[in-house]
């Protein structure tokens, strides 16, 4: 299926109605279709150009977590040859694998909630292995796709930036300097996390 926006040129170009390319057949002039026909016409054809999107943001998406694995691969030969020992960027590097697991589950969850969130207030989500739960925020397909890219992006760029940061501290102040700004940065972190996903959740509530 085309995108949506390419049906009315295309059927153009066969000389038939954007309702008769949908339906793969000449629709005869003495016949018409219902109400109800032309609905369902309109909502495949958009809920296949929707599952199409969804499938190119999942490619990019796994096409990024990839990238993220080999730089943080990358980050740790460099933190190693700098003479950095393994116990010493252990926690960055514990820090970066929780987070690409945590960010492989993001990109695998569902970007499309059941119809009853659009209709009640719930403040949960839970898919396989994956839970959140924000009292005070309603999850509904308006902002679901903000709040998880949220997660997603959060997910890749600490994981990305923590090996960056054990680096600088070491380099700088020793390994006293990281050990002392590990655990604070973590909460630091999280908190923003929670601020902004209440902001783009509400925003888009």
């Amino acid at each position: 299926m085309p995108n949506v926006t390419l049906l009315v040129p295309i059927a153009d170009v066969f000389g038939i109605t954007v309702t008769e390319l949908l339906k793969g057949e000449k629709i005869s002039g003495n016949k018409s279709l219902s109400t109800d026909e032309v609905e369902d016409l309109i909502i495949n054809s958009l809920d296949l150009s929707v599952r199409n999107t969804i499938c190119q943001r999942k490619k990019n998406l796994i096409f990024a977590f990839l990238i993220s694995i080999g730089v943080v691969i990358a980050e740790a030969v460099l933190m190693t040859v700098s003479g950095i020992t393994i116990e010493q960027m252990g926690d960055s590097i514990y820090i970066s694998f929780l987070m690409l697991i945590f960010a492989i589950c993001c990109i695998f969850v569902k970007e499309v909630l059941p119809t009853y969130y659009d209709k009640d207030k719930i403040n949960f989500v839970s898919q396989g292995v994956f839970r959140i739960h924000m009292p005070g925020l309603a999850f509904n397909n308006g902002n679901w796709i903000y709040v998880l890219t949220i997660f997603r992006l959060f997910t890749l760029g600490v994981a990305v930036l923590a090996p960056i940061l054990c680096w600088l501290c070491i380099s700088i102040g020793g390994v006293d300097l990281w050990k002392s700004i590990q655990y604070p940065s973590i909460l630091i972190v999280l908190a923003g996390l929670i601020v902004a996903t209440y902001i783009v959740g509400k925003k888009y509530e």
